[in-house]
């Protein structure tokens, strides 16, 4: 091996974990939650892990349901894909569904009690709040650029939060 020749990384064995996410529109706004992860509040869009014998649009309305009280009546267009692997969470596969058939009243009732808040703001508002979240870079920068219509349909892949180009 040369001097300069790079490792790859040693996979992980094991499964990975497949997550599921849902951009709630209604007309120019969208829906965001407000969470705690490892002492901090951070805003992103309601989601989360895809439960064993779960199919991801069952997992994606229970899980609109728990973090926002709504009723999730169809599953839109899958916007985007994040990949990502940490040491905490290897393998990762984020699927973002862009959803408008949506009924109900927001009430939050996360039994993993995460969720603190969810609100529907005007797009121009969610850019704003999204730029300023602490939430990870796989998390909001697939979201803003979905939302600026600039990657419906990408794969976006992260190493360590990094992106790979």
């Amino acid at each position: 091996m040369t001097a300069n020749a790079t490792l790859s990384p040693v996979p992980v064995t094991g499964p990975g974990a497949q997550v599921v996410a849902a951009l709630l529109r209604r007309g120019d706004h969208i829906v965001l939650v407000q969470e705690q992860r490892e002492g901090k509040e951070m805003w992103s869009v309601p989601g989360g892990g895809v439960e064993r014998g779960e199919l991801l649009t069952e997992a994606l309305v229970r899980e609109v349901k728990e973090e926002t009280g709504l009723n999730l009546t169809a599953v839109g267009p899958l916007a985007y894909l994040v990949n990502t692997t940490t040491d905490r969470y290897p393998s990762t596969v984020v699927l973002t569904f862009d959803c408008a058939e949506w009924d109900g009243e927001i009430a939050v009732h996360d039994p993993d009690g995460k969720v603190t808040s969810a609100v529907l703001l005007p797009l121009d508002e969610v850019r704003v709040v999204l730029a300023s979240s602490t939430a990870t870079r796989p998390e909001i920068e697939p979201l803003l650029d979905y939302l600026d219509g600039l990657s419906a349909g990408r794969v976006w892949s992260y190493r360590d939060d990094l992106p790979i180009e």
